[in-house]
């Protein structure tokens, strides 16, 4: 079964990016997000829907383990991209 949330901003002038979170059971999240929105930002919203605190959270996207500092657009994420999320 797939859960949907959205988060949108009052700027809508930005190009928004459509990323999915999904966990080793299944769940999933789709955010709509800014290019520039911060990997750390994202755990906030992981730890909001998911009820994993951020320091469990392991986000690894194509193979990569993503770091607080960077963003969606260093990571070169597109519409559809699908993070997995590993509790630790």
């Amino acid at each position: 079964m797939e859960y949907q949330t959205k988060f949108e901003y009052e700027d809508d002038e930005k190009p928004k990016v459509r990323v999915k979170i999904k966990t080793v059971l299944g769940k999933e999240r789709t955010l709509l997000l800014k290019p520039n929105e911060s990997i750390k930002f994202i755990r906030t919203i992981i730890q909001r829907e998911f009820f994993i605190m951020s320091e469990q959270q392991c986000l690894i996207y194509e193979g990569i383990i993503l770091e607080d500092g960077k963003t969606i657009k260093d990571y070169k994420m597109e519409n559809g991209s699908v993070i997995n999320l590993i509790v630790t």
